[in-house]
């Protein structure tokens, strides 16, 4: 067996460590990294990292090299309770967010993170696969180091991926709307040709 990290696919353009020992560095490195020479005034506790690993990284897919998942992905395989507890714990790492004091658009960034894993996880199977190829416990764990260490920069990209949310949800009412208007019409149109 190597000791050499392996691969778990990207997440924002960054490899997931294979263990723990190993996420925590890389974190520590990405923390240095972004901290610009000025220390953290609120860095988050290390149970934070343990819990993201533990959720969305813990465990080898037996016959692959390179993939992992979590506790959070094998939790959806049970309907509804599954659902539910990976949500809950899932809102720890979000909530462990709001205390270190994450900006408001992060952390509605966050919020959309964990919504669309819960909810794409209520499909069976497929959600489940989702879950585990997702992760978005590490996402947000990502998103809450950036923007502890550069808040500005991490607000500007928040501020465009929630105003992109705001506007393909505008959208879709939109097109559900005129979808309904032309249903109408047409059933309005059949009627008035079969009286």
């Amino acid at each position: 067996m190597t000791t050499e990290p392996r691969d778990v696919g990207p997440i924002e353009g960054r490899e997931v460590p294979q263990t723990q020992a190993e996420f925590s560095q890389e974190m520590q490195q990405f923390r240095q990294g972004r901290s610009k020479g000025r220390p953290n005034s609120r860095p988050l506790p290390s149970w934070v990292e343990r819990l993201a690993w533990i959720l969305d990284s813990a465990f080898r897919v037996p016959g692959t090299t390179d993939r992992r998942v979590g506790i959070d992905g094998l939790l959806t395989l049970v309907p509804v309770v599954g659902d539910a507890a990976g949500v809950a714990l899932s809102m720890a790492v979000v909530l462990a967010g709001v205390a270190a004091g994450v900006s408001i658009p992060t952390l509605l960034r966050m919020l959309i993170n964990v919504g669309i894993e819960a909810t794409i996880g209520l499909i069976p199977f497929a959600g489940a696969l989702f879950d585990m190829v997702y992760k978005a416990n590490i996402r947000n764990l990502i998103l809450m180091e950036r923007d502890l260490a550069d808040r500005r920069a991490t607000r500007r990209s928040s501020l465009a991926v929630l105003a992109l949310m705001v506007g393909v949800i505008f959208l879709g009412l939109l097109m559900t709307v005129l979808a309904w208007f032309a249903a109408i019409a047409l059933l309005v149109w059949f009627f008035s040709r079969l009286f």
